[in-house]
């Protein structure tokens, strides 16, 4: 192996100079010292162990010189075909993995927060409309009909409303039809109080009109209330008025 007197570093065989000091390489031969005891293959300044059949070469006595210099280790210079220890490189592709295992963490737990808490529903049972309930709105069946009756002057209708056994019921429709023959009816608004069932068949009601009406003779607009107690009966799936008492003003 070729070996720098100055530097004492053995070189490669493929290096002609010193890779510290520049200087020409001896051989092997020149710089080598003496043999090994047991295989003879030359040493070099301050080896300690054959490189063939490593024996211990300070089994001899060595002068004051060689004790010098073997005192200092030897210095080898690396081959270029030898691997230097490379720091291990970190890994970028499980550094970005982990990271975007955290973003879907953090995304998936910020969506969770956001989905609506479903609470318990608690179901109210269905409302049961009171018969008290029904029967009025029966009668508001009734006085909407017969508000339609007058505002479209119709006679066949406002006697749909009555019951065949109403007292005086052609005496009435003779009337009706006189007002309406001297009067146009603009608006017609009613309330409906005390509703009372007295049967499966029969009900009273207690029932206030105001009509505003036109006079074609004075040119001039009257608004009149009309206050009724009814008595209804029912006749198949309707009700109808059987009596009515009024408590100021004409029939219903």
């Amino acid at each position: 192996m070729p070996y720098c007197d100055q530097c004492q570093l053995i070189h490669g065989e493929e290096h002609r100079f010193c890779q510290r000091c520049g200087q020409l390489l001896k051989s092997s031969r020149s710089a080598a010292g003496r043999g090994c005891a047991r295989c003879g293959t030359l040493t070099f300044p301050g080896q300690k162990f054959c490189t063939e059949c490593g024996l211990p070469l300070r089994t001899a006595h060595l002068s004051r010189e060689e004790e010098d210099e073997t005192e200092r280790p030897p210095l080898f210079y690396p081959r270029r075909s030898e691997r230097m220890p490379r720091r291990r490189s970190r890994r970028p592709g499980r550094i970005l993995s982990l990271l975007g295992v955290l973003i879907l963490v953090v995304a998936g737990f910020y969506i969770w927060r956001q989905l609506p808490t479903r609470t318990p529903s608690t179901r109210t049972p269905p409302t049961v409309a009171a018969p008290q309930d029904d029967l009025k709105r029966e009668v508001e069946k009734v006085a909407e009909k017969i508000r339609a009756a007058h505002l479209n002057k119709d006679i066949n209708k406002w006697i749909s409303c009555y019951s065949s056994s109403y007292p005086n019921l052609g005496q009435v429709e003779n009337q009706m039809l006189e007002l309406w023959k001297n009067f146009d009816i603009k608006s017609v608004d009613y309330r409906i109080s005390n509703v009372q069932r007295l049967s499966d068949a029969q009900a009273t009601a207690n029932i206030v009109w105001n009509i505003q009406i036109y006079n074609h003779s004075t040119h001039d607009y009257d608004l009149r209330r009309l206050s009724y107690k009814i008595t209804l009966e029912k006749s198949g799936n309707d009700w109808k008025i059987r009596d009515s008492k009024e408590e100021g003003g004409g029939p219903a």
